[in-house]
């Protein structure tokens, strides 16, 4: 009870704090947007994991679930770096989430649970990103080479690439995890702009969202 009632006046506190800070909201817009574009990068990885819809309404009834769901999870984790948001070593953090969960409430529970999580999280999206990469790499040669090898057998080729891309992203890793979300993350946000967003932009404009062939 103690910790919940410091907890909620560290919230008080840090709301007061950010209205008196000039925080303005076109900034705050365009770095939703930026984010937006960067996550755009990302479909790609995941749809060779996804099924196709049975029905055009299933993709929109998708979409609002989805944006529910992570609206939740964002308003849950503003509200925990709001624990931590005064608190000058916050900014020096590699992680800043398990800094939040040390200095919340049950944090001798909840530190070892998001460890585990942070973990799971990353293992799932190398293997969503590096199987991305091979599946890329090993069709494209498949093409070129005729498509001679058998269907559902591990080839060389796709192990070489998993091992290559394996090295480069723990090479990558060594710049550190806020380097990667403030530098790279934001690089390949505004690469996806003329790559990705403009062009579908002007695809869906030109056949009228897909119903114009």
């Amino acid at each position: 009870m103690r910790e919940t009632s410091q907890s909620l006046c560290l919230h008080e506190t840090s709301a007061i704090a950010m209205k008196a800070a000039d925080l303005p909201f076109g900034k705050a817009l365009y770095a939703v947007f930026v984010y937006g574009t960067f996550q755009l990068a990302n479909v790609a990885v995941f749809v060779q994991h996804a099924k196709s819809f049975e029905r055009p309404e299933d993709a929109g009834k998708s979409m609002a679930l989805g944006t529910v769901l992570n609206a939740l999870m964002m308003i849950m984790v503003v509200l925990g770096i709001m624990t931590v948001y005064q608190n000058p070593e916050m900014s020096r953090q590699s992680v800043p989430t398990l800094f939040m969960v040390q200095q919340g409430v049950g944090s001798k529970f909840m530190t070892p649970l998001i460890s585990v999580l942070i973990i799971l999280g990353a293992v799932s999206t190398a293997v969503n990103m590096v199987a991305a990469m091979v599946k890329r790499i090993h069709d494209g040669l498949a093409k070129r080479r005729g498509n001679t090898e058998t269907p559902g057998k591990i080839t060389r080729t796709q192990i070489l690439a998993a091992l290559v891309c394996c090295i480069a992203d723990f090479l990558i890793a060594q710049f550190g995890l806020l380097t990667l979300i403030q530098k790279a993350y934001s690089i390949l946000a505004y690469l996806a702009i003329p790559v990705i967003l403009v062009p579908y932009v002007v695809h869906m404009a030109v056949t009228r969202f897909d119903t114009k062939k």
